[in-house]
């Protein structure tokens, strides 16, 4: 699978060896109230956008290091995927913790988890 992501305002990018983890949920936006008369009424609302969480596989330090300061611009990133376009979506960082992890098994291998918030490219 080859997956590279871009800053968009600077069209930095960055391609992981793998994309280990995709987590996403679309949070919903429908209002249920009860009613007096015991029954419920329904304000309807499309869900939001995708949010979830990334986990991007580095080979190496070097690109590790340059995906996790990719990620701390201020901007929108652009993911494109090439064997799952369906993952494919434009995205800022979201609520959570960036974080990167030396892998314990290889010791030279990272792991990169970003949080994400889908946003209308």
């Amino acid at each position: 699978m080859s997956t590279t992501i871009t800053a968009i305002s600077t069209s930095a990018s960055v391609t992981p060896l793998l994309v280990l983890g995709y987590e996403t949920t679309r949070t919903s936006r429908n209002i249920v109230y009860d009613l007096l008369d015991g029954g419920i009424g329904i304000v309807l609302g499309s869900p939001r956008p995708r949010s979830g969480t990334l986990e991007l596989l580095f080979d190496d330090e070097t690109s590790a290091f340059a995906a996790l300061t990719l990620h701390e611009q201020e901007t929108t990133f652009s993911l494109a995927d090439e064997d799952r376009p369906s993952v494919d979506m434009t995205y800022v960082l979201g609520e959570g913790d960036l974080s990167l992890t030396l892998d314990s098994d290889t010791r030279t291998a990272w792991v990169l988890a970003v949080p994400y918030q889908e946003v209308d490219a």
